[in-house]
């Protein structure tokens, strides 16, 4: 019957109870190691329970008890990307080190579902969040974080919380300094909305570059999307068909450059001869392209370190002041950067 699972899909307390022909109370004592139990009988129900496939319901026990500090939720939009995949599985290490646990929650970027994830996290009474916010989130997903200990990470939702960000304006600039001094006039922005916190940073960092090289925005065309391989691929070819054809590519975003760089390929493009051409994100994949690609590199790492670490002072109630931690990126210049063709 289903009232008698102790939990959904698996074998309970009540279900080796009943079994074993003991209370309910002797099976969880046993388990947990009370000495209220005789040891040979302790010892069986351990035994059967090991035998019948039982798995301690570990985050119902530590809220049980109160400690449910032993579970933080992670709250990103996408999983299948190098800026999140690489962060979520840094900071599960870093976190799993004090013996805490990272439910993971992927939102699709979708302001509904997230706001419904948030509040079921909550609700399980997580000690906190590490959170990186949907494009459009919600008032109400809002409200919730203002009231819970809250870490966000590569995107602010504009509450009043600590965060860590890459500083993508500073680097930005770099890289419109960088293609500027090879003489390119005709320079095309590939990025994220600038309704998302680091879309905005990094289009301020596309006009402040312009007007430091002496150039202005109708140098610059731009495509503005979701972070996503396909809307890297699709915003390319249209920025690479215009009429007036740029002679250098700047991409704003680890997918998007993914798909950028496909498209280029595509498009056979020799690079840097017809096309210069600057991603983002994870140099190892733009490392293997022919030529190597310049890339903004992103300390994934630190990132993740920085983000657990101040989530731990968080719940150790040390004061962390609500402001932007910012981690410089590094545009390492290879092989897909030159001057415009003649």
């Amino acid at each position: 019957m289903a009232g008698t699972r102790g939990r959904r899909g698996g074998v309970g307390v009540v279900d080796l109870a009943r079994e074993l022909g003991v209370s309910t109370a002797t099976v969880s004592r046993a388990l947990n190691g009370s000495d209220a139990v005789r040891p040979e009988l302790a010892q069986r129900v351990r035994e059967y329970a090991e035998q019948r496939g039982y798995v301690a319901n570990r985050l119902a026990r530590a809220l049980s008890a109160n400690t449910s500090r032993a579970f933080v939720g992670f709250v990103i939009p996408y999983v299948d990307t190098p800026a999140y995949s690489a962060v979520a599985a840094e900071c599960a290490r870093l976190l799993s080190r004090d013996g805490t646990q990272m439910i993971l929650s992927i939102t699709e970027n979708d302001p509904e579902r997230e706001h419904r994830q948030l509040r079921e996290l909550l609700a399980s009474r997580v000690a906190g969040l590490i959170v990186s916010p949907s494009t459009y989130v919600t008032r109400a997903s809002k409200e919730l974080l203002r009231n819970a200990p809250v870490v966000e990470l590569h995107r602010a939702s504009g509450i009043a919380a600590p965060g860590v960000f890459s500083d993508d304006e500073q680097v930005i600039t770099e890289c419109v300094l960088h293609l500027a001094a090879l003489g390119h006039r005709r320079i095309a922005y590939l990025g994220t909305p600038r309704e998302l916190s680091n879309g905005a940073a990094r289009l301020r960092g596309l006009r402040r570059g312009l007007e430091l090289a002496g150039l202005t925005e109708r140098n610059c065309a731009t495509h503005l999307s979701e972070p996503t391989a396909e809307n890297g691929y699709t915003g390319a070819n249209q920025l690479l068909g215009a009429a007036e054809k740029p002679t250098a590519l700047l991409v704003g975003g680890g997918s998007l450059s993914q798909g950028a760089a496909r498209a280029v390929r595509a498009a056979g493009l020799r690079l840097p001869e017809q096309l210069s051409l600057i991603v983002y994100g994870d140099p190892t994949w733009f490392a293997l392209s022919d030529p190597p690609l310049t890339t903004v590199v992103v300390g994934y790492a630190e990132l993740a370190d920085q983000a657990a670490a101040l989530l731990q002072r968080r719940l150790d109630g040390e004061p962390v002041e609500p402001r932007p931690y910012l981690v410089k990126p590094e545009l390492v210049n290879a092989g897909s950067t030159g001057p415009p063709p003649a």
